[in-house]
């Protein structure tokens, strides 16, 4: 099942760096991590008195709620958009393929474009895969790949403000901040995919309604559908595989650890990700910042050339904070 957000306003999703008028006074807000969709839903759950599929607990890496998230994707017209694999590049002409190994005098090299055009020329690209690109992606189509541009999902708006003395009811001299937000396109919405617990958390919310979201606490409408994740690719299998992250993922023991989590035997080839993210909160109760954990961005793929054949497609979780909504991994076939 999967519960369907719609932004009424913009979105701020801050990093846990300080911000307050004055000295720290710029905020730029990023792409939602999954623990902060979670939260909007848990705080909704405690508000209509499901405290007991919340259960709180400070402690994240031990902590579970009484439901699970599978992901948190954009959508657009209704259809789920994924991040973009780091091993699709773009070439001179602006067209996008996936990275090859090739191996030339005894050393490995990575080449884009087709076969019988390949090149050491390229760059990185950017924007989402609908589903149809994803599930050629993964079993392993050699492209061109035509992906959706971030322009077209969200837009970020920038908006000035000054600080206000809480007790008088006024401005504050030199007070100024900036913040730059998140506004989502016409037709563009948040999916949540769940993996259990679903049932409950309707029954408690409701089918349809509205929930804050995001630092400013903005209303956003949201609704149930009978919806199931999309990407099941599970008739073919391959030892020679990219391990696509579709969602962050916060490893126990680098990627080592993943291929150990996920059972997955092999030499690993290749990593391709960015900047890790710095994944932490407020803890309520302890009223103090929550540890600062580090993902591993959606998006990230891994080259592995494993001992035996892997199901390719098939989803698969690992790391800290599954239920969250991190740690969702898709297996894809080497092109």
């Amino acid at each position: 099942m999967v519960m369907e957000i719609l932004p009424n306003d913009v979105l701020m999703f801050r990093e846990s760096r300080e911000f307050s008028a004055g000295e720290y006074h710029v905020a730029v807000t990023r792409e939602p991590l999954p623990h902060t969709i979670a939260g909007a839903i848990m705080a909704n759950l405690y508000l209509k008195g499901g405290v007991d599929l919340i259960n709180y607990n400070s402690d994240l890496k031990r902590w579970k709620p009484g439901f699970s998230i599978l992901g948190v994707f954009f959508a657009k017209g209704g259809k789920p958009l994924f991040p973009l694999p780091k091993d699709l590049v773009a070439i001179d002409n602006g067209v996008v393929y996936p990275l090859k190994p090739r191996e030339v005098f005894g050393r490995v090299i990575v080449v884009a474009g087709s076969e019988g055009n390949e090149t050491l020329r390229f760059k990185p690209a950017g924007g989402f895969l609908t589903l149809d690109d994803l599930n050629n992606y993964l079993t392993g189509k050699g492209g061109p790949f035509t992906p959706v541009p971030s322009g077209d999902v969200y837009v970020l708006e920038e908006r000035i403000g000054i600080g206000i003395d809480r007790d008088r009811r006024v401005v504050v001299e030199g007070l100024l901040y900036r913040t730059v937000n998140l506004r989502v396109r016409e037709g563009v919405s948040l999916k949540v995919y769940f993996e259990r617990g679903e049932d409950k958390v309707k029954e408690i919310i409701g089918e349809k309604g509205m929930l804050r979201l995001g630092g400013e606490s903005k209303f956003a409408t949201y609704r149930f559908n009978g919806d199931e994740f999309p990407v099941r690719l599970n008739d073919e299998k391959s030892s020679l595989i990219r391990l696509y992250f579709a969602t962050p993922l916060i490893p126990r023991g680098g990627i080592e650890g993943v291929l150990n989590e996920l059972k997955i035997e092999g030499r690993i080839l290749k990593v391709f990700t960015g900047r890790k993210i710095a994944v932490t909160g407020w803890d309520m109760k302890a009223k103090m910042p929550k540890e600062t954990l580090y993902a591993y961005p959606a998006g990230t793929v891994v080259w592995v050339e494993a001992d035996g054949p892997v199901e390719i497609g098939e989803p698969l979780k690992a790391g800290l904070m599954k239920e969250f909504g991190y740690g969702l991994v898709l297996p894809g076939v080497m092109g």
